[in-house]
């Protein structure tokens, strides 16, 4: 089967690797979507490490099944599509892979392992069967909804509280929509330096946003105006923040810094964006304040996946019902098999209006430029239902 193998941080290449063999917990799926995350794209900018290389990125992830390992029962059959929320982020962008899914309710403990990056994952990944009224072009959003819920449910805001939402990008598009339209926040200010996300989330939800770069003095007036007075609540969403220059003058505000000053005493700050390259954080602001340093974590023996698999059936409904929309995130589509489509999705990541890249099946890709009746490269468009008709 062809993948996409990434040998090291800025290298990915097209290749081949046998197909995978289906074990008795196990499904093999053909894969119909793959979505471009921000975890894949800090793999190959380097700041985030896999332990070992290579990899085959991807991991929010639609494909439907092929054969079902014989321990699994009536749990899922041939022909179903398939979500998951995992926390081994690898092996989605390749023609087929294998799973060993975990369903909401399913019976039979899950099994873990210890990882080289500090937590205990779980063999299995949480995983839900979609329904044909939801696109598959469209169901990679149920990873990243669940990792939002995650942390949200985990840490969750009280109803009324004032949010500041660090970044814009896809999965605080989806916090600023869970926070007003499920959590029942008051007011939600968001904080990036990408004008076009900054828009879209006030499109959907946020009441107060500041560009960091473009506006910086006006955000740090309102700091200074604000301090300690203002947010009951942060949502750390930004995986990297690049360290200001030695000498830099004037120098810059960090980001984080700032929306501590803006947390009233005893605020909570919700670290949900990861990287491994160290970043910085204002102890002496958490000391100061008694600032509640929070987080969801992936150790199943903490957050065990049968917990994970209930959220991402959670996440499945809210999507399926509209009350998170998740087509804003999807703005250009490319064919799995396209190895310069691929590689420029991940060389051009962040820039502009551009959130997700849907990476699709060829014949899904084909039916979907199809429908919008767009060439190529195909962007900023609806999401499709498999048959081809526009939603």
């Amino acid at each position: 089967m062809y993948v996409h193998m990434m040998t090291a941080p800025g290298e990915l290449a097209l290749s081949t690797v046998p197909d995978p063999v289906c074990g008795p917990d196990e499904i093999v799926m053909r894969t119909e979507a793959v979505s471009i995350c921000s975890t894949d794209v800090s793999y190959f900018r380097g700041h985030l490490s896999p332990g070992a290389w290579p990899i085959i990125p991807g991991h929010e992830y639609v494909g439907r099944v092929l054969e079902v390992g014989r321990a699994l029962g009536a749990s899922v059959e041939p022909g179903d599509r398939i979500c998951y929320w995992g926390q081994t982020d690898f092996g989605g962008m390749a023609e087929y892979r294998a799973l060993r899914p975990l369903f909401p309710g399913q019976e039979g403990a899950e099994t873990t392992w210890y990882t080289d990056r500090n937590f205990y994952d779980a063999d299995q990944a949480a995983s839900v069967v979609l329904p044909a009224t939801v696109p598959s072009s469209l169901a990679t959003v149920v990873e990243p909804l669940t990792s939002v819920l995650r942390s949200l449910l985990w840490n969750p805001p009280r109803p009324g509280d004032t949010c500041v939402v660090l970044g814009c990008g896809p999965s605080a598009l989806l916090a600023v929509q869970v926070l007003r339209r499920y959590f029942g926040v008051g007011h939600v200010t968001v904080l990036d330096r990408n004008d076009d996300r900054l828009r879209l989330a006030r499109e959907h939800g946020a009441a107060l946003s500041f560009n960091t770069e473009t506006g910086a003095e006006a955000l740090g007036d309102f700091v200074r105006e604000h301090h300690d007075t203002y947010a009951d609540y942060v949502f750390d969403a930004l995986p990297h923040v690049e360290a200001a220059a030695e000498g830099a003058v004037p120098a810059p505000k960090d980001v984080r810094e700032q929306a501590m000053g803006l947390l009233r005493p005893g605020g909570a700050y919700v670290v949900y964006g990861a990287t491994a390259v160290p970043q910085l954080i204002n102890t002496w602001m958490i000391l100061a304040k008694g600032l509640s340093l929070r987080a969801a974590p992936f150790d199943v023996r903490q957050f065990p996946m049968a917990r994970s698999a209930e959220v991402a059936g959670v996440a499945l409904r809210l999507i399926e019902t509209g009350l998170v929309d998740a087509r804003p995130l999807m703005t250009s589509y490319v064919s799995l098999d396209d190895e310069d489509g691929v590689r420029r999705a991940f060389t051009e990541y962040g820039q502009g209006a551009s959130m997700k890249t849907s990476l699709l099946a060829p014949d899904v890709f084909a039916r979907t430029r199809d429908a919008l009746d767009l060439g190529e490269p195909l962007r900023v468009g609806p999401a499709v239902q498999e048959t081809g008709a526009a939603v």
